[in-house]
């Protein structure tokens, strides 16, 4: 690209930031360079808005940035400049341009090099003001340079001086930044009308401007010009609208200082920008919406990965303060790419078994480089040569050469919605499976004649059982009880089948599908309720796709809620999955706390013993000049006096080996605090390699239900055959509805009216 002095043109920077393409570049170039050889030159600036290839905003935007390089320049030749004359050292440069980036970090305060100097006293004002002198050459270049300024420019605008900003290391924006800059070009503007109107002078503007960096400084808070000066009385409020108005900037306004700052919402970004989550302050939950949720995510940059318009809404239902809003590191493309090819139906024997032995899945190929969109758009690469360890279940090992996954034992395959291959032995009980039977083997397809009791937790593929009482279960596949489930916790990935269920507490991916009554449970799926012949009592309803129920409700019992569309079942699963993290991450946590609380001791006695090194040096000085006196006056001074010397020459001698003794006890102290704190860095250490790999599964595990999810149609119907009772609460995904009177034979389906808003639509069945 085109440079001057390492400073790019605005052709350039506008190919940069998406301004332009390559096509239009080539264009605006080669019609420069031929303005130039007519000698009828038109500066880039122009050329862009006489090819209409730019706004008047979008050129400003672009001169900002060009002025970062020219500060970069800038700051570089001050620092040089001071070191040659040997006014600073270049450790003292690096700190100032370190301290100069973080303070624009921070609260992007324009602060220059030569000030920084001056206040941390490596330099004088005068000699800060002869290195100064030294850059005027620079400050040609850079006026050069920035020709693109209008000659009728008003002063009030040449004050935001070009020195004034400060420089970046990389010429990528971050979106604050961009923030910062697109609310510097809409200040300019408006100061440039504020003075042509001759609403304020531009001294006023001038001083507003401090004012605004000022409070920029203490809040760390973007406020624009107008507010500013109407706070101050040099224009009034119906002034600044009709300004912005006519600047079209009403819109642009509210985004940068009204809603970002007051909606309560932070924007969190993972490092690798491919994960975006949302945090709520919780004064600001009750009037938090899906479109300021968006809202906020655009004003981000975020454009890929956006979860679902349902599954934000349910964060929202749900209450949730902080949570994943985006993601684009898609696991099923990683898994995909590894060509990993399953043979989980080839080869079965009669029972529908794989032996013992026998392949599930092999790497046909080797892996390919995966290339996914980060959460702004940009193309990256993600590595899947990772071994298959993690996609190895119950039931089934790695091949020796790593390169496949093989069945450990004989039983019925099966793939879990995380990507993990499962071996399910199978297993007939013809008893009850209690306490006397004994375990069951993990993760078998249990056929029991009897009664499932809940003696102890139980892992499994599928469950067939006559009745299921007070049982905790884990399954992959379906569960289907003859008679009815009892006071039962069920969390699977399957279908589930009974007449009934009575006190349960029910997750699953699967579709529920009851006879005859669901009373006083919870029910959370990510799939059906059909159950055409069933009746609700006490009990709350949360599926993603549809229900189908006979009857909701009864006169004595407490109401029923129904809730149809939302993803309550995976939200349950984030929350269950972040609760094991903070387990998982507990000791480690617990371990740095107490190696902080060993460091602070080791700080405490080590301030200890730097004050008594000072005590005895003192002691020792004094003692010195006891002695001295001593000896200078033996012969002249009474006996008296000299044994008060004497005296007092012993006490300072006993202080002395008093703070020697206590100086090497607390050393000792010290130095077992040092020790202590060693080791548990060491312990740290040594858990941090196993603990991060299972956070980091489980986080993978998290993104994998997301995706899965996401490919999941959300069906907010609601069908009633029989009669629902007053009191019972009906939920879509965005609409809810308490009936106030018995209904019946009735369905309820979610609509977006004419007045713009969702709601539940009533009708009778036919």
């Amino acid at each position: 690209m085109a440079q001057t002095n390492n400073i790019p043109t605005l052709a350039s920077l506008a190919l940069q930031y998406g301004t332009i393409d390559n096509d239009q570049y080539r264009h605006l170039t080669s019609l420069h360079a031929l303005r130039q050889k007519d000698k009828i030159p038109m500066d880039h600036a122009k050329l862009l808005l006489v090819q209409k290839f730019a706004t008047r905003y979008q050129i400003g935007l672009l001169k900002l940035i060009q002025e970062y390089y020219i500060v970069k320049k800038r700051g570089e030749e001050f620092g040089k400049i001071a070191i040659e004359q040997g006014f600073a050292t270049r450790l003292d440069v690096q700190k100032a341009l370190e301290f100069q980036k973080k303070e624009f970090k921070r609260a992007r305060i324009k602060k220059l090099i030569g000030d920084i100097l001056v206040e941390s006293r490596v330099i004088t004002t005068k000699q800060k003001n002869n290195i100064l002198k030294e850059q005027l050459l620079l400050e040609k270049r850079a006026d050069k340079i920035f020709i693109d300024k209008p000659k009728n420019e008003p002063k009030a605008i040449a004050i935001q001086k070009v020195e004034q900003l400060i420089p970046v290391e990389d010429p990528e924006l971050s979106v604050y930044e961009k923030k910062f800059l697109r609310l510097k070009v809409l200040d300019r503007e408006f100061a440039a009308r504020v003075t042509e109107k001759g609403l304020a002078s531009e001294r006023e503007v001038a001083i507003a401007q401090r004012v605004q960096e000022e409070e920029f400084e203490k809040e760390n808070r973007l406020k624009i010009l107008g507010d500013v000066m109407v706070a101050m009385g040099f224009i009034t409020a119906e002034q600044k609208n009709i300004i912005l108005k006519h600047q079209s900037m009403s819109v642009d306004k509210d985004t940068i200082d009204s809603k970002e700052p007051d909606s309560g919402l932070e924007i969190i970004i993972g490092p690798d920008k491919m994960t975006a989550s949302i945090k709520i302050d919780r004064r600001y939950l009750p009037q938090t919406t899906l479109h300021l949720l968006k809202a906020a995510l655009s004003a981000q940059g975020i454009t890929n990965g956006i979860y679902s318009d349902a599954l934000l809404q349910s964060q929202l239902n749900m209450g949730n303060l902080e949570f994943p809003a985006a993601g684009s590191d898609l696991s099923s493309k990683r898994m995909k790419a590894k060509n990993l090819e399953c043979y989980m139906e080839t080869k079965l024997t009669e029972r529908g078994e794989k032996r013992k032995g026998d392949q599930l899945a092999k790497q046909a190929t080797l892996p390919n480089t995966l290339i996914i969109k980060d959460i702004f758009g940009n193309d990256r690469e993600r590595d899947c040569s990772k071994n298959l360890v993690n996609q190895c279940g119950s039931g089934t090992r790695p091949s020796q050469d790593g390169a496949g996954i093989i069945a450990a034992k004989t039983g019925v395959p099966s793939l879990s919605i995380e990507g993990q291959l499962f071996i399910h032995p199978i297993i007939h009980v013809l008893e009850d499976a209690d306490l006397r039977y004994g375990h069951l083997e993990a993760y078998a397809n249990l056929s029991i004649s009897g009664v499932l009791t809940g003696a102890y937790p139980i892992t499994a593929g599928s469950i067939k059982a006559r009745e299921i009482r007070g049982a905790r279960i884990e399954s992959i596949g379906t569960i289907r009880a003859d008679v009815g489930i009892t006071d039962t916790i069920i969390r699977s990935q399957g279908d589930i089948h009974a007449r009934y269920l009575h006190n349960c507490q029910i997750e699953t991916f699967g579709n529920i599908y009851i006879e005859n009554e669901i009373f006083d449970s919870r029910i959370t799926i990510s799939g059906k309720i059909d159950s055409p012949g069933c009746r609700i009592i006490s009990s709350n309803i949360f599926a993603k796709k549809g229900v189908r129920l006979a009857g909701v409700g009864s006169e004595r019992t407490k109401s029923c809620t129904v809730i149809s569309g939302g993803e309550h079942h995976i939200l349950e699963l984030e929350k269950s999955i972040y609760q094991e993290i903070d387990r998982i991450s507990k000791t480690i946590d617990s371990l740095k706390e107490e190696k902080e609380e060993q460091e602070h001791l080791s700080q405490k006695n080590f301030q200890k013993m730097i004050e008594l090194k000072i005590f005895h040096d003192r002691a020792k000085n004094k003692k010195q000049l006891l002695v001295t006196e001593f000896k200078k006056n033996k012969a002249t001074v009474k006996k008296t006096k000299l044994k008060n010397i004497v005296t007092l020459i012993s006490n300072f001698e006993k202080r002395i080996e008093s703070s020697i003794a206590s100086l090497k006890k607390i050393n000792t102290t010290k130095k077992s605090h040092d020790k202590k704190k060693i080791e548990l860095e060491n312990k740290i250490t040594s858990l941090l390699p196993e603990t991060n790999a299972a956070i980091k599964i489980l986080k993978e595990k998290l993104f994998l239900f997301f995706e899965w999810t996401l490919s999941q149609e959300n069906i907010s119907k609601i069908e009633i055959t029989g009669k629902a009772f007053p009191g019972t609460n009906f939920s879509g995904i965005y609409a809810s509805l308490e009936i106030e009177s018995s209904l019946e034979n009735f369905s309820l389906s979610e609509i977006y009216d004419a007045t713009m808003n969702y709601k539940l639509e009533i009708l009778q069945n036919q």
